[in-house]
């Protein structure tokens, strides 16, 4: 019904759990959107344009628009809610806390620890998830160029490092954030210490 929505950020409204709330003016209307923290860090300030993806949900008396930065995060949600017993809620904390490339490489390689972190995923529900996406999934990648499978070394040393910035108090969502900004950067190592290093850098710079 509605693709995208080009505007200006009126209203970010951090709510603490796994959605936040954006209010975008596109020609004197406000439109409410429902976004992931992902999204909200990310999509620019307060007074600036902005276009957002979205994503209509219908339910009962209750119509709620959803916004992703990427159109891939839209696709990677209205994909996890082909899943039975994913509704757009848990699909929107899961597209936040982890991105859908992070997604589709937790389907592919099996992966129920890394899909559990996302608020309300237990492992009965990260495991119907891989067992429902797994063929979808990996059309997913074939079209994007992507591998099936992270390497058994990368995953080994990103997992240990994940542990280390947990224990440093940092959410899912904040570390998956730094490992995706220092993979763009083309600075992520199998290093532990250094990928370490260069996460807190990043997260480090966020939170100025």
């Amino acid at each position: 019904m509605i693709a995208y929505l080009r505007g200006t950020l009126q209203v970010r409204e951090v709510s603490g759990g796994p959605s936040d709330r954006l209010v975008v003016d596109v020609g004197g209307v406000g439109f409410e959107l429902n976004v992931s923290r992902r999204t909200s860090v990310s999509i620019g300030d307060i007074g600036q344009d902005v276009i957002l993806h979205t994503a209509l949900s219908i339910r009962e008396t209750d119509w709620t628009i959803f916004g992703f930065a990427g159109a891939d995060e839209k696709a990677m949600f209205a994909l996890l809610q082909s899943v039975s017993g994913v509704g757009p809620k848990l699909a929107l904390a899961l597209v936040g806390t982890l991105g859908p490339e992070t997604i589709a490489d937790a389907v592919a390689c099996d992966d129920q620890k890394l899909l559990s972190q996302a608020p309300g995923v237990g492992a009965k529900v990260a495991g119907r998830i891989i067992l429902e996406l797994k063929s979808k999934i990996e059309d997913w990648q074939r079209l994007r160029g992507e591998s099936a499978c992270l390497p058994s070394g990368r995953s080994s040393s990103t997992e240990e490092a994940r542990a280390i910035l947990q224990g440093l108090g940092y959410t899912p969502t904040e570390i998956n954030l730094a490992f995706k900004k220092a993979e763009e950067e083309e600075v992520l190592s199998d290093d532990v210490e250094e990928l370490v290093r260069l996460s807190l850098k990043v997260l480090g710079s966020a939170h100025r």
